[in-house]
């Protein structure tokens, strides 16, 4: 059995850059298939010379012309949602086809409207949760998705997936959210997603056999990210800590790259004397809902316990940037550049206690950020 399954996973808590990695690997890589899972509760950014495409249903891979596109079963369509994204994306998406399952459902207004009866959790309140739970119990008022111009259902789709599984040379897997978001394995409940964020539920909802795969990239960051407790419906929640490590702020962040220091050593009483001095500010705020994430010390135990469920071949290093401002936009080859002792030291930290090599360092949003670590 050939392996040609490449995965690219998001080993925390989201918001690490897959988007970013998805359509360089895709590009870079010549991808012939691309296969999605998503729901409309994640965006996946691409950036290409100043222009950002938000993908939540589409694969990212779609920047690549000569990519063949698949919607696997585990997604779920907000058809305003799909219509919106495929008419900004009109110049790379018409006239090509998009094979969907026949099981994927659609959201409707009833959906969204019970998630914001119901959830008190972490949530951005899109239905997915919703109509997941209706596709469970075979709810008769479930509808399924037909077509929208080259996006069209197809129950030949094992068929024809299989023919690009024995004849492409690489399958893309784009994943989705993040595996600290986890509904069964994150530790995290009720502050989770509504299913399972994994290499494996990845296959599964593909329709792939895992004895396909042949690598996974996880895409990790210095400073994980969880989402406001203040939702885009004006609700205040509570989205949940970071397991054992400490909530930052973003000053704590803007002031550490400035300096060239950990932000956790940095006593917030310090922060107003460099606020005149720094020229940068890194804070985010969320694709889909818009609202400042928060931001966390790394949780090296919850981090390896995704790379044991996931087994990721190596790393995708983003955020690097948060590390010095200095490497920011920074774009070559490792052996190229000069790394402050600070920087070197936890890359060699960080590798060491998770046994897995990092071959990239992203520096900015743009494909073109990015630092090629070859060897180390």
């Amino acid at each position: 059995m050939r392996k040609n399954v490449f995965a690219i996973i998001d080993g925390q808590a989201g918001s690490c850059g897959k988007g970013k990695v998805i359509g360089q690997f895709a590009i870079e890589n010549n991808v012939d298939v691309a296969i999605a899972n998503t729901m409309p509760n994640a965006g996946h950014t691409f950036c290409a010379n100043g222009i950002k495409r938000v993908f939540r249903h589409i694969p990212v891979s779609s920047i690549n012309p000569n990519t063949k596109l698949f919607i696997g079963a585990g997604s779920i369509i907000d058809m305003n949602v799909l219509e919106q994204e495929f008419e900004t994306n009109k110049d790379i998406l018409d006239g090509r086809e998009i094979i969907v399952h026949p099981m994927v459902p659609i959201i409707e207004d009833r959906h969204i409207q019970e998630e914001k009866k119901r959830l008190r959790s972490g949530s951005t309140f899109k239905g997915g949760g919703a109509c997941l739970s209706e596709k469970i119990m075979r709810d008769p008022k479930i509808k399924f998705f037909d077509s929208y111009k080259g996006i069209k259902s197809d129950s030949n789709y094992h068929q024809k997936l299989m023919q690009f599984l024995n004849e492409s040379k690489r399958i893309l897997l784009e994943g989705s959210q993040g595996c600290d978001l986890d509904i069964n394995h994150s530790g995290h409940f009720p502050h989770v997603t509504s299913r399972p964020v994994s290499v494996a539920q990845m296959l599964s909802d593909s329709g792939i056999s895992p004895m396909r795969l042949k690598e996974v990239i996880m895409v990790i960051r210095p400073f994980p990210i969880r989402i406001s407790n203040s939702t885009n419906i004006g609700k205040k929640i509570y989205s949940g800590d970071y397991g054992n490590s400490q909530e930052l702020t973003w000053d704590q962040i803007n002031v550490g790259a400035f300096l060239g220091q950990y932000p956790k050593v940095i006593d917030e009483n310090d922060i107003d004397s460099y606020a005149d001095m720094i020229d940068t500010d890194f804070t985010e705020y969320t694709t889909v809902t818009k609202k400042e994430r928060r931001i966390f010390d790394i949780d090296i135990v919850q981090l390896k316990k995704n790379i044991e469920i996931n087994t990721p071949t190596n790393l995708y290093l983003n955020f690097f940037q948060h590390l010095g401002v200095q490497y920011q936009y920074l774009s070559g080859k490792y052996d190229d550049i000069y790394l402050e002792k600070y920087q070197e030291e936890y890359l060699c930290w960080l590798e060491k206690e998770l046994g897995i090599p990092i071959t990239i360092l992203g520096t900015g949003p743009d494909i073109k950020h990015y630092v090629k670590v070859m060897h180390r």
